[in-house]
């Protein structure tokens, strides 16, 4: 089946969905397109093993989408470049303590609960999973979405400024600490010559990818800042923003750098360069609109795709045990990585550092997971199917339950 044909299906979906939403449903639209392409998927399944000849092309169609490559290799980068184009850096900055810490140690610490949590559990109900396994369902399971946070925060909008900052701010970072961490973790565990693997080759492939990733996105951001700055054509400027995040993109990912911290960093820039004196209005004005349509109609179709995703699991009784056994140990895993180190600046009386408990309640349940969890899994060779369909359904929880009552949180949080 031609990519044209996958193509048209997805939109059309896609399309379908927002309609139906708009006129009926009126929810918000990540939470009605992911409810309504479940359902679709529930009900092509369940009529094709009634009528097994009807609807096996309709099956095919839908469920031809390269779910990893579509996410990690197409769609990522664009929607991180326009997810960082919005944000304030000046907040930024001034959260950036916590946010570091969260994007980097916090995962690891995520990580590291989650995995052993997760290897004991198993093993006590009888479902016994490999402690390797484990972890690295915990690297990929760990890091927050910053598409499904940006989209849930579109629908809520009395959410405390530093509450929004740090939570938005630590999902555009921490994929790529969760990214790093699951190519560490494979290869210690996946890998044939695992036993070459050093202390010294670890921090080099931490170096590459961080740290060039970082240098890379200077460079396309400012680049790109620049080349913005000397037109005063919106259709140019927005071209020029196109050819950067895919070219950036691309090389980033040739070059074995973090294409995710490259799309970040260049984002950051050109949207704190661009709103200087200096660039003609009309242009970042065009550039800015171009930016937020896309990330609406590529939010839209991601959300589609991960309901469509369905279609392509073997989902029983005890994956979806398991998978609630996962909700918890994620939620225990990540509201233990921050109450760890607030014990300890406690402890040696630096207070200020500490996170407050209705943050805590907060940073966790507004860390959405979403799609890029999903592609983790499913490129990882070997990986079990349990574990990528326990994965598919603490991304759906998060998504459908937690996206829907994170306004009714923060409301009896800050009344």
């Amino acid at each position: 089946m031609s990519y044209h044909v996958i193509f048209a299906g997805v939109v059309a979906v896609t399309a379908f969905s927002m309609f139906v939403n708009e006129q009926f449903l009126k929810l918000p639209k990540t939470i009605a397109l992911t409810i309504l392409s479940v359902s679709l998927s529930f009900l092509i399944t369940g009529y094709i093993r009634l009528t097994p000849s009807y609807l096996h092309p309709l099956h095919d169609l839908l469920s031809g989408v390269d779910f990893k490559t579509t996410v990690l290799d197409v769609m990522l980068g664009y929607l991180l470049f326009a997810s960082s184009l919005h944000i304030n850096t000046i907040a930024l900055k001034k959260y950036f303590s916590s946010i570091f810490y969260l994007a980097s140690l916090g995962v690891v610490t995520a990580t590291l609960f989650t995995g052993f949590i997760l290897w004991q559990i198993s093993h006590l109900i009888g479902y016994p999973l490999s402690f390797a396994n484990c972890l690295i369902f915990g690297a990929l399971i760990s890091p927050t979405d910053p598409i499904a946070v940006a989209s849930v925060f579109q629908s809520t909008k009395n959410v405390p400024e530093h509450i929004k900052t740090k939570i938005t701010g630590e999902s555009l970072f921490n994929d790529a600490a969760g990214i790093l961490l699951l190519v560490i973790l494979v290869q210690i565990f996946y890998m044939h010559d695992a036993s070459k693997l050093s202390l010294m080759s670890i921090s080099w492939i931490i170096i590459e990818e961080a740290l060039g990733g970082i240098i890379w996105g200077i460079i396309v951001g400012y680049m790109t800042a620049f080349l913005l700055s000397k037109t005063k054509d919106a259709e140019i400027g927005i071209l020029l923003t196109v050819a950067a995040v895919s070219i950036g993109y691309i090389v980033a990912n040739q070059l074995n750098l973090s294409g995710a911290i490259t799309m970040v960093v260049a984002g950051l820039i050109v949207g704190r360069v661009s709103k200087s004196r200096h660039f003609c209005a009309t242009t970042i004005q065009g550039v800015n609109q171009f930016w937020d349509l896309v990330d609406g109609l590529l939010n839209a179709f991601l959300f589609v795709l991960i309901g469509l995703e369905l279609l392509t699991m073997s989902v029983n009784y005890d994956i979806i045990i398991m998978g609630i056994i996962g909700i918890v140990i994620v939620f225990v895993a990540r509201f233990g990585s921050m109450l760890i180190p607030s014990i300890g600046f406690f402890i040696y009386n630096r207070r200020k550092y500490a996170f407050k408990w209705s943050e805590m309640l907060l940073l966790c349940w507004g860390g959405i997971r979403g799609a890029i969890s999903i592609a983790l899994a499913l490129s990882i060779e070997h990986f079990p199917e349990s574990l990528v369909a326990i994965t598919y359904f603490i991304v759906i929880f998060s998504i459908l339950i937690q996206g829907s009552t994170f306004k009714w949180i923060i409301g009896k949080v800050y009344p």
